[in-house]
């Protein structure tokens, strides 16, 4: 048990960056206040969650490895959308045609601000804050954002998010991580996957929903029953192509919240013997199986990117769902409280 706060590096505008590593039973995971990015988790003796030793490592990154996503996770279709009457325009920060993951800089490459911590007994806790300002990157209201890292006895750490705006806007928040359950530089493809997800939202040739929700029955995306990560990836489907692999919205039930935690997802390393069940308040979460990972950006140093060594599982809202009218609502009321928690369990 404990938390070690150690310097971790200076962004390139020279702001002082920290990392805290957290202990808890089986887990050891660094969290680094730029991005508020889990940098590393360790369970057992393997490392599981794709991540760089230093600040320059971050600095090079293009894909968002372990950060907190927002204002609004995924993409949002050509930077526009509107609210209460009126158009708010967007960075387009993906190939000019699109708003990807809050923009060009988005709160994955902010310094967040510890605000809280704890070690007992139960839990070992983290929570930091960051302040998006109006108009940031195009979204209206001052948004304060706090999310809290959650170690607990059972081997599982929580993320727990809670925003507040003065102004109505439109919010999805998540963590992008890439695991890899046999060891970072190993890859997924031999991964079984099991989702309680019977729908998927297909996208056109730049990944933006046709606006409905598809079911996964007789496709490709039909992980109902356990399967393979690579038992369909190059599968002769238009959507598979579309996407390189995966890099697809998976919808439980019609896609609305839950008051609690619930089951949405169980992945399995026949190498490790490492099993990661993901319950989630949200009704969505994106699977992208690292189709482009080639960066020359080695993990930890010593790991090339290569396709398919790593899987993001974003619990978040489907993309594109502020111009979406069949999706549930992704607005926040000025003055209410945005909440969403996701758990990761691991145990062998």
């Amino acid at each position: 048990m404990g938390i070690v706060k150690r310097s971790f590096g200076k962004t390139a505008e020279g702001k002082e960056v920290n990392s805290y590593t957290l202990n808890r039973a089986d887990i050891t995971v660094r969290i680094i206040e730029y991005g508020a990015r889990i940098s590393e988790l360790i369970f057992g003796e393997t490392s599981v969650v794709c991540g760089f030793d230093s600040m320059e490592g971050y600095l090079k990154d293009r894909d968002y490895h372990g950060s907190i996503v927002g204002r609004y996770a995924n993409r949002i279709s050509k930077g526009k959308f509107t609210l209460n009457g009126k158009e708010y325009t967007l960075a387009l920060n993906e190939k000019d045609r699109c708003h990807l993951h809050g923009g060009t800089i988005g709160f994955s490459n902010k310094v967040w601000s510890p605000v809280g911590m704890s070690d007992d007994d139960k839990e070992t806790t983290l929570t930091l804050s960051y302040v998006s300002r109006d108009m940031e990157e195009g979204y209206p209201g001052t948004l304060t954002v706090y999310v809290t890292y959650r170690l607990s006895a059972d081997n599982a750490i929580s993320i727990e998010y809670r925003a507040i705006c003065d102004k109505d806007t439109v919010i999805n928040l998540t963590n992008h991580s890439y695991f890899s359950l046999s060891g970072v530089g190993n890859t997924i493809l031999d991964h079984d996957m099991l989702m309680l997800c019977d729908k998927y939202v297909p996208v056109d040739e730049i990944l933006i929903p046709y606006g409905e929700f598809e079911s996964v029955s007789g496709t490709p995306f039909d992980f109902t029953s356990r399967k393979r990560i690579g038992r369909d990836i190059k599968a002769d489907d238009k959507q598979i192509k579309t996407g390189g692999g995966y890099d697809h919205c998976f919808i439980r039930g019609k896609g609305e919240n839950r008051l609690y935690p619930e089951l949405i997802a169980t992945i399995h390393s026949p190498v490790s013997g490492i099993t990661m069940d993901i319950l989630t308040t949200e009704g969505g979460m994106q699977m992208y199986t690292g189709n482009f990972m080639t960066a020359d950006n080695p993990f930890f140093g010593k790991y090339p990117q290569i396709a398919n060594q790593a899987v993001a599982l974003e619990c978040n809202k489907a993309p594109d769902s502020p111009n979406q009218k069949a999706f549930p609502s992704p607005v926040l009321k000025a003055g209410d409280e945005y909440t969403q928690t996701t758990i990761y369990k691991f145990s062998r």
